[in-house]
């Protein structure tokens, strides 16, 4: 989808309202129009503007477990035969094509989940607190390919969906992550290193410090077991058969997404009304 210069602009002024106390890389309004246009002929390459998010109305499969939010029910993801088992793989097991899935997680989050959030706390909201439970990790999840993915993941986040990250927390982290932590520092701007904290066992007082004990799971120290739903907060996810492809949903619902306005869902940017 190309944007008029006029479109550009009104997109460029949404972008520095969003983005609010950064400083890093985006000093200078020019800097911040040349991200912009970066970032929409990122999008316009990738046609990641077609890509499907789920909603209520369209009733696709969640690329994953969703909780407590109004624009769609509670649910969680699921070996249905329009996910592919790209998804289903990297949700496990951290392989297959992570990009893919994160962008589709990445859409899903700012299109739907985020303006959810926006709505119900009466301002814009567009930043995420993310906790990374390292229990049962080891030198075996840190081969060089897993850490190719996070470096994948990072670029991407930090090109094109600058600062949406609040906090990172990883808790219960091994001995073995603190040399894993060096390399991966050096592929992160300053602004993200500081938003990110690296607990062991004693994480339960700094989390409830940031979350209300009634949002976090129990597992966490906090009170919320998510009882009414199978699987409670954080389930776990089986393999399939289904479809063998590197994109978030199967070939069928990815095509239809070009095509069809209710599978895509709603779009990134604000529209113009």
């Amino acid at each position: 989808m190309t944007k008029t210069e006029e479109e550009q602009n009104e997109a460029l002024q949404q972008l520095l309202k969003e983005l609010g106390d950064l400083e890093i890389n985006l000093e200078t309004e020019n800097a911040a129009k040349e991200q912009l246009v970066n970032t929409l002929s990122w999008r316009k390459e990738n046609n990641v503007d077609l890509h499907p998010v789920a909603t209520e109305d369209n009733k696709l499969p969640l690329l994953y477990p969703v909780r407590g939010f109004s624009c769609l029910p509670d649910g969680n993801l699921e070996a249905h035969p329009d996910i592919s088992s790209a998804v289903l793989r990297i949700y496990r097991w951290m392989g297959g094509k992570v990009s893919h899935y994160h962008t589709g997680c990445n859409e899903f989050l700012h299109r739907v989940i985020m303006k959810d959030c926006s709505k119900k706390a009466g301002k814009h909201i567009n930043r995420e607190t993310v906790i990374f439970d390292c229990t049962g990790m080891g030198w075996h999840q840190f081969h060089m390919p897993a850490l190719y993915y996070i470096k994948a993941i990072s670029d991407t986040d930090q090109k094109y969906y600058p600062e949406t990250l609040n906090k990172l927390y990883l808790v219960n982290a091994p001995s073995a992550f603190v040399m894993v932590w060096k390399v991966v520092k050096g592929w992160l701007d300053p602004g993200t290193i500081d938003k990110i904290q690296i607990l062991g066992k004693d994480y339960k007082e700094v989390l409830l410090k940031q979350i209300p004990a009634e949002n976090l799971p129990s597992f966490l120290g906090g009170q919320c077991t998510c009882s009414h739903i199978p699987g409670g907060c954080v389930p776990s996810q089986s393999n399939s058969d289904n479809e063998n492809v590197s994109t978030a949903y199967s070939t069928a619902i990815m095509e239809k997404g070009k095509t069809d306005k209710h599978i895509r869902g709603p779009a990134f940017f604000q529209e113009s009304e």
